[in-house]
């Protein structure tokens, strides 16, 4: 039995917030010596962030075994990074029908969502959480996730609100969800329960700059320069940061120090004034 590692990821197809994705190995039987080359190098190709080598490396193996799971799979995934939803959604359901698991309902979801096929990401997702896996699928939360991306592109907000909920209760650590419910009770201007979510996604993802921006901004809105600041400098002492993230951060910490150095002298003035008199 050889093993070959495949995307399950939970896209964030509203806004955007691509990190702390996670890749999991898998197995397939079926596999012959160069596919099993051939999706190694497709799946680095696709965690470099390559999905145009991917694909060509995947057309190879699908030529070869259009029923092999895994390299549909690595195609769907490969064209929703390329922005062609509907050759994803294609090689996807061809994955799906062939071995019904939870991870490829997750992965079809998110297909149909970027197609805006959104009824038949519901039927799917509702598909996915109702299997009787054995071993159960480990990360429902994903499938719950996709739940409130979806009924936030429908404006059930109430219903998106629970199913990220839902998430968290599958997965307490699970960032994409936590990161989504703290900005809904920002929305609601619910400040600090926003601010204790976005404390928890900070711990589950420290190299995610989001949410200590938002965590900064919550302490500088309440004149806690030096608790925003600290939060900024810590950030920036992690190892591998995203470049673009890692800039963000350094803007950031050059903007509130000189908050903090204006109010400094404002106060200095403020002193000199009251001993002069």
């Amino acid at each position: 039995m050889t093993k070959v590692r495949t995307f399950t990821l939970a896209f964030s197809l509203i806004l955007a917030t691509a990190g702390c994705q996670t890749v999991k190995n898998s197995q397939d039987k079926t596999l012959k010596p160069d596919s099993e080359t051939d999706l190694s190098v497709a799946a680095a190709f696709l965690e470099s962030g390559r999905p145009d080598k991917a694909m060509y490396e995947l057309r190879a193996v699908i030529e070869r075994e259009p029923k092999n799971t895994s390299a549909l799979t690595l195609m769907g995934l490969a064209q929703l990074a390329l922005k062609n939803p509907k050759k994803a959604v294609e090689n996807l359901e061809k994955a799906w029908k062939l071995d019904a698991k939870a991870e490829h309902a997750l992965n079809l979801s998110s297909a149909y969502m970027e197609n805006n096929q959104l009824e038949s990401a519901q039927k799917i997702i509702v598909k996915g959480l109702s299997l009787n896996e054995k071993p159960p699928y480990r990360h429902k939360e994903r499938l719950y996730h996709n739940l409130g991306l979806l009924a936030e592109r429908k404006s059930k907000l109430v219903a998106a609100e629970k199913a990220y909920r839902q998430a968290l209760v599958e997965n307490p650590t699970f960032y994409l969800s936590r990161a989504r419910l703290a900005a809904m009770m920002e929305e609601k201007k619910k400040f600090n329960e926003a601010k204790d979510h976005w404390d928890m996604a900070r711990s589950a993802c420290p190299g995610c700059f989001e949410a200590t921006a938002h965590l900064s901004k919550y302490y500088k809105e309440r004149g806690d320069l030096r608790t925003a600041l600290g939060l900024v400098k810590d950030y920036r002492r992690l190892e591998g940061l995203n470049p673009a993230e890692s800039k963000m951060a350094a803007d950031l910490e050059q903007s509130l120090n000189n908050e903090l150095t204006k109010t400094a002298t404002n106060h200095a003035n403020q002193v000199l004034k009251t001993t002069e008199r």
